[in-house]
């Protein structure tokens, strides 16, 4: 490393030593005459990087200010890999990236909001106070994206257990595939196998008892009130760059299995009804993995029985006890 760094010149004068705490970390070459220095500061954890040319001077540490070098020039270099992310990773079932080696995220994600600038311009971000009851949002394939379904997606919080939610479009819950950080938001993505379609719930990491932002890709829009939310696109491509073994990761994510939250030790309790049943409580409105109890399981599989004049009295009151504690534990949640 050290010997590379004395080939490279800046103002045509070689380079002899950098400030202090600053040292190079990794050697990215795009193309033949594009290659870039990624340094870091060991005593605050900042990033840089250096865009060098075919004769390795220095042009710019930035990719939108660069000298000698045009950022168009640079992007298509990287465009393949942030096409084919966009397609399958971002919006839908991932595939590997051919030919892609990974990139540090400090690069991968200035790299990634350069192109997200220039392609994906017609990205819409609406305020959740924007949101008109009953309007559809958007459309994929032929589902609508309701602002009923978007404000109880939003309420979604980080808890304990694996985060599970109702698809916006086709409302079958849904468990996180993945969850990473980058530039300090928590990502989760979802994949709704029905659609082929991904969307994201993101938070700050100091914030995670506020509503998340949410993305989805092939409804090209953003829902959140947060002024840094456009850039969601950028962070996500950006850490999928740089961690080509999110592919693997998603492919061998499990699914939601109702077990899995009590399903099946609720299904063991057995309470004999007659034919005759009252309509089931709605659905809670919520969509976090601690919802999905044993006690709604039971609920929603072992309902009151309609009065009929055969039925015992006793036995009636033993259940609507239990059913009593049950729905109150529901509540409780």
């Amino acid at each position: 490393m050290d010997a590379f760094l004395r080939t490279v010149t800046i103002d045509g004068e070689a380079v002899s030593s950098l400030y202090d705490q600053w040292t190079p970390q990794e050697i990215v070459p795009l193309a033949d005459d594009i290659t870039c220095l990624v340094l870091a500061d060991a005593f605050s954890g900042r990033k840089a990087v250096w865009y060098l040319d075919e004769s390795r001077a220095y042009c710019g540490s930035h990719i939108e200010v660069v000298q000698r070098l045009q950022p168009h020039d640079i992007l298509s270099t990287v465009s393949p890999w942030f096409d084919s992310l966009v397609r399958h990773s971002l919006a839908a079932a991932p595939q590997p990236l051919h030919d892609a080696r990974a990139v540090p995220l400090f690069l991968a994600t200035q790299l990634a909001a350069a192109w997200s600038v220039r392609m994906l311009g017609d990205l819409r971000q609406i305020q959740t106070a924007l949101l008109e009851k009953g309007q559809s949002i958007a459309q994929v394939g032929e589902k609508a994206l309701s602002t009923r379904q978007v404000r109880r997606i939003m309420g979604t919080r980080i808890g304990p257990e694996s985060l599970v939610v109702l698809s916006p479009f086709t409302e079958k819950p849904l468990r996180s595939q993945i969850s990473f950080v980058v530039d300090h938001q928590l990502i989760h993505r979802f994949h709704d196998a029905e659609l082929d379609c991904s969307f994201y719930l993101a938070w700050w990491e100091k914030q995670l008892d506020k509503p998340p932002s949410f993305y989805c890709p092939k409804a090209n829009v953003i829902i959140s009130d947060e002024t840094m939310a456009g850039m969601l696109p950028s962070l996500i491509l950006g850490w999928y760059l740089s961690h080509p073994e999110h592919v693997d990761i998603i492919a061998s994510a499990p699914g939601f299995e109702a077990r899995d939250y009590g399903l099946g030790s609720a299904s063991s309790l057995r309470i004999d009804t007659p034919e005759a049943a009252v309509p089931l409580p709605a659905a809670p409105n919520a969509s976090s993995a601690d919802m999905i109890s044993e006690s709604w399981a039971f609920l929603q599989h072992h309902h009151p029985a309609a009065e009929t004049p055969s039925a015992d009295k006793k036995d009636e009151k033993s259940s609507a006890r239990l059913l009593g504690r049950l729905r109150s534990f529901v509540k409780k949640k």
